[in-house]
């Protein structure tokens, strides 16, 4: 393969790309809905806590970086395997993954919407796309997020405050990311005549490993195209009973898994047409397994981030004297300047009205830290610090797991 006439080629098309006004239309868009997550974030955190931990300007910053790295190895994995944009039936993807979010926020993902077309046009032939280039589309997609989700999803996570089924209030740890994607897809077109003096780079026999569902015309021949496109990616996750950085590597292995997985038998189901449906089932099943997997490794421990001996940290904000001092979730303040701590309140009664220049005392069983002291040049509060409730706190967060049509439906249900 003509390696590096590709990567000249690409390298041309990515100015021409952010010079595109249409692209960076729908790109300033994508990162105003993601600013406006991360900004809902920052104002939760403080109505529910007291206190942000969540910069939205910084947060959106950090997206845009990470997101172009997804870009890159998205574009690299669509031109690499040959994945047609144009035949995944992406007009028809959209909107159904919008309408399904309606029941559900997670449905809001193409792994369902892709699924579900691909069936229906396995039973009934409509509407037109290429099964194998869809599941692959959909593969690719969380491929990337995989990825991101490995690199950036343990990162600042939000603290909030959880009510158990056995009423207890516990701590908990939101992981809320967002990731706006600029790819450079491929866009299969029909061209006839002489193409001389074109921009061309000739693939390999073996390429594409995703053939075109349809054979071009007499005296005509399939060309593709780069086509810059904007996607976002968002992850979504809870820690009670692991430490951010291990839940985030758990839910990418999982993930990463199913989409491996899931790419590979679109690539066979362009060969072998029976697992057409291998694919198209096993995407939005094998989702709802990873969501499964994910839901019971929380269960197999009890919360961490509950309330014991001392004053146990659950969110640091960023650039406070608590994150000064090294403090990170998890760790338990025993003592400030040798007067022991047994609660959050303690923490309050020592600092009252403040404390010059303290030593604390930090028990890090938890945190991986250890136990040390810790020192601060300054005056405190503020510490910067949101610890773990007590267990009769009355401020908790209600997680809701439905949509709007599913809650509607329930409000009828009960009349």
């Amino acid at each position: 393969m003509p390696i590096w006439e590709l990567v000249r080629l690409i390298g041309r098309a990515i100015p021409q790309t952010f010079a595109n006004m249409d692209f960076l239309t729908v790109m300033v868009i994508v990162l105003l809905l993601i600013y406006g997550q991360y900004r809902r974030i920052s104002v939760l955190e403080a109505h529910i806590l007291g206190s942000s931990c969540t910069n939205p300007v910084v947060e959106t910053a950090t997206a845009v970086l990470y997101g172009l790295v997804g870009g890159i190895l998205a574009s690299a994995v669509f031109i690499g395997v040959g994945i047609p944009l144009s035949e995944t039936g992406i007009w028809y993807v959209w909107p159904l993954a919008l309408l399904l979010m309606l029941f559900h926020p997670r449905f809001l993902c193409f792994s369902y919407a892709g699924g579900i077309l691909a069936i229906i046009y396995l039973i009934f032939g409509r509407p037109t796309l290429n099964v194998s280039a869809t599941m692959a589309l959909v593969a690719v997609l969380h491929m990337v997020e995989a990825a991101l989700i490995r690199l950036h999803g343990h990162v600042t996570p939000s603290p909030v405050y959880l009510r158990s089924d056995g009423g207890e209030v516990v701590g908990g740890l939101s992981l809320q990311k967002f990731w706006p994607l600029p790819i450079l897809a491929l866009v299969l077109v029909t061209v006839s005549g002489d193409l001389e003096g074109a921009d061309l780079v000739a693939m390999p026999d073996w390429w594409p490993l995703i053939k075109p569902y349809r054979l071009p015309g007499e005296g005509e021949r399939f060309l593709y195209l780069l086509f810059p496109m904007v996607a976002a990616l968002g992850y979504g996750d809870i820690c009670l009973s692991r430490l951010p950085k291990e839940k985030a590597r758990l839910s990418s292995l999982y993930l990463a898994s199913y989409s491996l997985l899931l790419l590979g038998t679109a690539i066979g189901a362009a060969s072998v047409p029976a697992l057409r449906w291998v694919a198209a089932l096993g995407a939005p099943l094998g989702h709802e397994l990873v969501i499964y997997l994910g839901r019971q490794s929380e269960k197999v421990n009890p919360p961490l981030f509950r309330s014991t001996q001392g004053a146990m940290v659950l969110a640091v904000q960023p650039g406070s004297p608590g994150q000064t001092m090294g403090l990170v979730p998890g760790d338990i303040i025993v003592a400030i300047n040798d007067y022991p701590v047994f609660s959050q309140e303690n923490v309050r009664q020592v600092m009252n009205p403040w404390v010059i220049d303290p030593t604390i005392a930090v028990k890090g069983s938890i945190s991986g830290k250890g136990d040390r002291l810790v020192h601060y040049k300054g005056k405190i509060p503020p510490l910067g610090v949101v610890f773990v409730p007590d267990p009769y706190e009355k401020r908790a967060l209600i997680l809701r797991n439905e949509g709007f049509v599913a809650r509607w439906l329930k409000r009828r249900r009960h009349r």
